[in-house]
């Protein structure tokens, strides 16, 4: 199919998938109130590749000369993960970093693993599944698809490994054919699920390496429409009945929607399998691939878009109401410019001290990328905060957009323009800011930022135990052996 525009994505979603909203089965995702305008923006990102502004950005010819998706190729030197940064950051941008699993997180995640496909041919299990990987890889970049994944099991008793639960309701394996395998059960979460072409279930996180948990240890690929597969959304955050679009811009353009998905005995060809009943496997996947190292590098640059826009969104309000001036208003300021230029050094950072690896790709740097992802979510909770303090009351002091055009429009005009803005300019640039700092929308991506990676805590203790300390401590021991030969002398 080569690159798709956003007409054919659109088009793609209509597919008989069984997406559940508000206690109803949505019959076309693309023009449902709810969800269309969504399905629209990741559409723009597909318009994107065919824009002559954009083209040499966001795709490249591939070794056999077809256009393809940047974030499809596989990193062959420290210039190509530059390049692919740029990729990312031009999507990052269009969306304000709001839009978090747009379509190149996932292709960059299918690049890795096909680089890397000889990992699975390494499996404990009966069978090879290196070609498979590629195999899925190369109709990834031919068919420019989108995709979700979903690894995380649900847990009745977090107290209880998976295969103990009392109510055994987590994904795993229940027949096995010639022709495949039958799956049953959850998982979660699928983050932008209802707009995607096929659902990657990754390896959970956290899988006993026990012969007990073998049937809930796999990876595969299975389309959204696929028989048997139900994908239930949690409530929209896309407000009902607004007086107008700019009211609630974030909230109705970037609710990517996040859902369960429950499997009802959905079949799994041989040919669409990664790991199969393998717990080793799926434990050491992430490590093996450089996954994360890649995932990380997509979210960064994804994470220095959202604070560039946080910030330039405070800095303009800040010279809307002309408070700019005051030192306490300039020193909040200064510190999430502070945020921004220490997430791009983290990033650039990152590719700098890139790896060559056995697969003949280049990997980031994974070190200063968790180092910004587990300082992102606290600085982006302060940038929020920041909004708040400097938008104070007028973030739910002003009327709708819709009323300046009503027949109290005059007074609307006369009484809510400030010292620079006109009252049109000045209500349409606090909705926005109450979207991004005091909506529901405002509150999943604070929640988002902090916990799409994991449990920070864990996150954070994995830094420390596999950081390489010894440099640095072996720093101290020379000194204090210098100290102790000064001190004898």
């Amino acid at each position: 199919m080569g690159l798709r525009t956003g007409k054919q994505y659109l088009e793609s979603l209509r597919d008989g998938r069984n997406v559940y909203l508000d206690g109803q089965k949505v019959r076309d995702v693309t023009d449902e109130p709810r969800l269309g305008l969504a399905a629209q923006s990741v559409a723009a990102l597909y318009d994107m590749q065919h824009d002559a502004r954009w083209r040499d950005v966001l795709t490249a010819l591939d070794t056999d000369g077809e256009r393809v998706p940047v974030s499809c190729l596989q990193p062959r030197s420290i210039e190509d993960l530059a390049r692919r940064r740029r990729a990312m950051k031009a999507h990052a941008d269009a969306t304000c970093g709001l839009l978090a699993r747009s379509p190149d997180f996932m292709n960059i995640g299918i690049a890795a693993l096909s680089a890397a496909s000889e990992v699975f041919d390494g499996s404990d299990g009966r069978r090879s599944f290196a070609n498979n990987v590629r195999a899925y890889h190369d109709a990834c970049r031919r068919g420019d698809i989108t995709m979700t994944h979903v690894q995380v099991n649900p847990q009745v008793d977090r107290s209880r490994q998976v295969y103990q639960q009392a109510r055994d309701i987590a994904l795993k394996v229940v027949r096995e054919t010639d022709a495949g395998f039958y799956v049953n059960g959850m998982r979660l979460v699928g983050t932008l699920a209802q707009y995607a072409n096929d659902i990657v279930v990754m390896p959970s996180v956290v899988v006993t390496n026990d012969a007990k948990a073998e049937d809930y240890a796999f990876a595969f690929v299975t389309p959204v429409a696929a028989d048997g597969v139900r994908i239930i959304s949690r409530p929209t955050l896309v407000p009902q009945n607004a007086g107008h679009f700019l009211d609630h811009p974030l909230s109705t353009l970037y609710d990517e929607g996040d859902a369960v998905i429950v499997f009802e005995n959905v079949f799994v060809p041989w040919e669409r399998t990664f790991i199969y009943r393998d717990p080793v496997m799926c434990n050491e996947v992430y490590r093996q691939t450089y996954l994360s190292e890649h995932y990380s590098h997509q979210t960064m640059t994804r994470a220095l878009a959202k604070a560039e826009f946080m910030a330039g969104l405070a800095c303009h309000m800040a010279r809307a109401i002309k408070v700019d001036g005051f030192p306490n208003v300039q020193g909040l300021l200064a510190e999430l410019l502070i945020f921004v230029e220490t997430q791009r050094a983290l990033l650039l950072q990152a590719e700098q001290q890139a790896t060559a690896t056995r697969f003949g790709t280049w990997a980031p740097s994974k070190w200063p990328l968790q180092a910004a992802q587990l300082y992102f979510y606290e600085k982006y909770a302060r940038m929020i905060d920041t909004v708040r303090t400097i938008g104070a009351g007028s973030l739910v002091g002003v009327p709708s957009y819709a009323d300046l055009s009503s027949e109290i429009g005059p007074l609307v005009h006369e009484y809510f323009a400030t010292a620079t803005l006109e009252a049109d300019r000045r209500i349409q640039l606090t909705r926005l800011a109450a979207d991004a700092a005091i909506s529901a929308f405002a509150g999943r991506q604070a929640l988002y930022e902090r916990y799409y990676q994991g449990d920070p805590v864990r996150k954070a203790c994995s830094f420390y135990n596999e950081y390489p300390k010894e440099e640095l401590t072996g720093r101290i021991d020379g000194l204090l052996t210098d100290l102790q030969q000064r001190a004898a002398r």
